[in-house]
C-alpha cells in the first residue's frame, strides 16, 4: 500500500486537489457568497504590502514631478530675472531721457529769450583745481565757438570761452580768480565786478563801503562789459562785511549756476558786439551836410591879394 502510494503520489495528489477544486466550485455555485479562506488570508497579508507599494509609487511620482517642475520653475525664474533686469535698465534709461528732455527744454527757453544767437554744447570734462577752474565743451571753432564768447545756463551766467580748438572749447568759470563780470545789485542798482575765489566761491569787488548792499540781494549782469546780456542772473549776496579798512566793502556771492551739475550749456555771441553789428545793419548811415557848391550855393568871393594895391607882395 505504501509502495503504491509512493509510486502514484503525483496522480493521487493531483486527483486530491482536483476534487477540492470541484468541491469549492460546487459550494460557491450553491451559495451567494464566495468561500475562499486562502484568498481571504492572502488578501489580508497583501493589503499592507499593497498600501506600502502604492505609497512608495505615489512618493516617487510626486518626487519626479516635483523635480521636473522645479527645473521648469528655475528656468522660468531665470527668464523673469533677466526680464526684470531689462525693465530696470529701460526704466533708468527712460528717466534719463525725461531729465534730459526737461534740461533741453529749459535751455531752449533761455535761447529764445536771448538777444543774441547761441550754440548748444555738452559738457564733456571738468577741471576744478585750485588754480584753474574750467569746463570742456564738445563744440569748437568748426561750430562757430570763439574765445571771449559767454557761456550761459538756464540758472544764469557760467563763464567765458577761454580757448577753442576745431572741435572743443574750454570755459573759464566765474568761480576762477582770473574771471570777472560787470554786474548790478538788482535792488539798489549798485555796480561792481563779480570774480572768483580760490575756494570755488565768488566775491563782489569795487563797491564802496557806503553803497547799499545787503545779504540776499540778487546780482545780475549789467551788460556794460559787452559780453553777457543785461539782466542775466549771476548770483545772490550771502555775506557783507564793512569791518575791514579800505575804500570798498567785502561781499560774497553765491552763483546761481552750479558748474558742478551742468551737463548742457549755451555758448552765445557777445551781446555788445552782436547788437552793435545788428544796429549797423538796420540803421541808416549818418552823413554830414551836403557840399554847398554841389547844390548851386556859392560862398563869398575870396579876398583880393595885397599885390593888387601895391604891386608887390605883402611883407
Amino acid at each position: 500500500m505504501v509502495e503504491f502510494v509512493r509510486r502514484n503520489r503525483v496522480l493521487i495528489s493531483s486527483g486530491f486537489f482536483l476534487l477540492c477544486s470541484f468541491a469549492l466550485l460546487s459550494a460557491n455555485a450553491k451559495q451567494p457568497g464566495r468561500i475562499d479562506p486562502l484568498g481571504s488570508l492572502f488578501l489580508e497579508i497583501m493589503m499592507p504590502l499593497q498600501r506600502v507599494t502604492s505609497a512608495l509609487g505615489r512618493g516617487v511620482a510626486d518626487s519626479w514631478n516635483g523635480y521636473v517642475g522645479l527645473i521648469g520653475v528655475q528656468h522660468e525664474n531665470r527668464q523673469l530675472r533677466a526680464r526684470l533686469r531689462d525693465l530696470k535698465r529701460a526704466s533708468i534709461h527712460q528717466r534719463e531721457l525725461e531729465r534730459m528732455n526737461r534740461r533741453l527744454k529749459r535751455l531752449l527757453a533761455l535761447q529764445r529769450r536771448l538777444p543774441t544767437e547761441a550754440i548748444a554744447a555738452e559738457v564733456t570734462a571738468r577741471d576744478a583745481s585750485v588754480w584753474f577752474q574750467s569746463l570742456t565743451l564738445d563744440k569748437g571753432e568748426r561750430d562757430g565757438v570763439r574765445p571771449g564768447m559767454p557761456v550761459l545756463a538756464p540758472e544764469g551766467a557760467v563763464g567765458v570761452i577761454a580757448s577753442a580748438s576745431a572741435h572743443a572749447a574750454r570755459v573759464l568759470l566765474l568761480t576762477d580768480p582770473n574771471s570777472g563780470i560787470d554786474v548790478l545789485v538788482q535792488r539798489s542798482r549798485v555796480r561792481g565786478i563779480v570774480s572768483g575765489l580760490l575756494d570755488q566761491g565768488a566775491v563782489l569787488k569795487y563797491v564802496r563801503r557806503s553803497e547799499d548792499v545787503r545779504v540776499g540781494d540778487a546780482v545780475v549782469a549789467s551788460g556794460l562789459d559787452g559780453v553777457f546780456p543785461k539782466g542775466l542772473s549771476v548770483g545772490r549776496v550771502t555775506r557783507v562785511s564793512r569791518k575791514d579798512r579800505g575804500l570798498f566793502l567785502y561781499a560774497e556771492v553765491a552763483l546761481t549756476a552750479n558748474a558742478d551739475r551742468l551737463e548742457e550749456v549755451l555758448v552765445a555771441f557777445a551781446s555788445g558786439a552782436e547788437l552793435a553789428d545788428a544796429r549797423a545793419a538796420v540803421e541808416p548811415e549818418l552823413v554830414g551836410p551836403p557840399d554847398p557848391a554841389s547844390i548851386g550855393i556859392l560862398g563869398p568871393p575870396a579876398p583880393a591879394s595885397s599885390t593888387a594895391h601895391t604891386g608887390r607882395p605883402a611883407r
